[in-house]
């Protein structure tokens, strides 16, 4: 099967009306630009400068503006500071020209109108990707190949070799720029093109072939596993106030709870080392903690809890005059002004009673941190705030929200848990101030 009877099968993932086309002035990216347009398709061309290759990425930039002006299509073009880039974020080159190029494509989409992206990836290209992936180290996704379509962004050319696309490329008289970085064996990818792939190639002459058939069967697979995963998920996960929780019974009792939460904490950003770190401290002490970019994993007596990281600041600490009657941020709590001889008392921990006159306006509201410690009511002497939490076993994922009330920087109240002997209500107390929680 020739180019243009693969692209002719493919053509159906090509749904929309405006199509953004990735040329790099390579081979691969201009015959795909070549069939999209002799097919009659809507497209405008794309080129990034990633500022790496001197007066050969001006060059590039000339030739694919020329092209777009020869095709009469649209052309954008940018210029990114990769190194830099790469440098403040402690990734390699092809990662930074990675996510600054589809970051791109995709603002375009957004301000241009365009509705799919299409990227000139070819068979040749998922072979390399396979390779890489399984030296170093990947699971079951990692070896299916590249999808042809991927939310907005589609490979038409994906089951057609290298050295299809380069005889089209001739037969059509077309031009096109050759990166000489593709040949350096410095780069990884490159290593594999030019040194592994031709000795397997000795090995079995009909490689592409086979490789296309594998990635089939593998995607397969792969799908049928994500689904059966999912299911298992769907069983074990449960939405909680701040995220969702997860029975640890479920993750014990299942002897492919590795495989489930590899697949599924992905979605989190959470890696294997993490995962594997998750399994050991399943049946450790409760109150670890795992984070990716976004979200906390705590770990529980019974439960793991995920949540999404906080992006807001709050602020360190909110003021309490005695004239306030009642605020709702950051928690909602009620304050009343009380004659001794009237008050009857009312039990609970959401109630807090204090001798006003004992007090030193304003009061503090603030969150617990690690060295607090409070007089606490009924006992002599002093405790930490945080063995006071891990007695009342306050689970770990709710300790972060814990506020305390202070006086002159000595704790009145761990709200909703415990008061302070400090500031209690004697038979010499002429004045009750009541601080309660609030429903919300």
């Amino acid at each position: 099967m020739g180019i243009e009877q693969h692209f002719a099968v493919n053509i159906e993932i090509l749904k929309s009306s405006r199509i953004l086309v990735g040329v790099s002035g390579g081979a691969d990216s201009v015959v795909l630009a070549h069939l999209l347009k002799k097919n009659g398709l809507d497209i405008g061309i794309a080129h990034c400068h990633f500022n790496l290759r001197g007066e050969d990425a001006d060059s590039d930039q000339e030739f694919t503006k020329e092209l777009a002006k020869q095709m009469g299509v649209p052309f954008f073009t940018i210029k990114f500071e990769t190194q830099n880039y790469a440098d403040t974020r402690k990734i390699s080159i092809q990662m930074a020209a990675r996510n600054l190029r589809y970051f791109w494509f995709k603002k375009l989409c957004t301000e241009e109108g365009f509705e799919q992206i299409a990227i000139g990836t070819h068979l040749t290209d998922n072979i390399e990707t396979f390779l890489f992936n399984a030296t170093k180290g990947t699971g079951l996704s990692g070896l299916r190949g590249i999808k042809p379509v991927n939310n907005k962004v589609v490979r038409p050319l994906l089951s057609v070799t290298k050295e299809e696309i380069y005889d089209y490329a001739n037969a059509e008289n077309l031009e096109w720029r050759e990166d000489d970085s593709n040949n350096s064996i410095k780069y990884h990818r490159n290593k594999l093109r030019h040194k592994v792939l031709p000795v397997l190639k000795e090995i079995n002459p009909n490689l592409e072939a086979t490789f296309q058939r594998n990635f089939k069967r593998l995607s397969r697979v792969d799908a049928f596993v994500q689904n059966e995963i999912s299911q298992i998920w769907d069983s074990w996960i449960k939405p909680d106030k701040k995220g969702w929780r997860i029975e640890k019974t479920c993750i014990v009792k299942n002897q492919f709870s590795d495989v489930v939460l590899n697949y599924k904490l992905a979605d989190f950003g959470f890696n294997p080392t993490q995962v594997a770190d998750l399994l050991r401290s399943i049946d450790g002490q409760s109150g670890s903690m795992i984070s990716s970019k976004d979200y906390h994993i705590y770990i529980d007596r019974k439960e793991i809890f995920i949540q999404k990281k906080r992006f807001f600041t709050l602020p360190d600490q909110y003021l309490i005059t005695e004239f306030m009657g009642e605020v709702t941020n950051p928690i909602p709590l009620k304050f009343t002004d009380l004659h001794a001889q009237k008050i009857q008392f009312a039990k609970g921990n959401q109630v807090a009673y204090f001798d006003f006159d004992k007090l030193k306006y304003p009061l503090v509201l603030r969150k617990w941190k690690n060295g607090d410690t409070l007089k606490p009511y009924g006992m002599k002497g002093v405790k930490k705030v945080s063995d006071l939490l891990i007695d009342q076993k306050i689970p770990v994922h709710k300790k972060a929200d814990i506020w305390v009330l202070e006086s002159d920087q000595e704790i009145c109240w761990v709200v909703g848990i415990r008061s302070s002997e400090t500031f209690k209500v004697t038979d010499k107390t002429k004045r009750v101030y009541l601080v309660q929680t609030v429903s919300q």
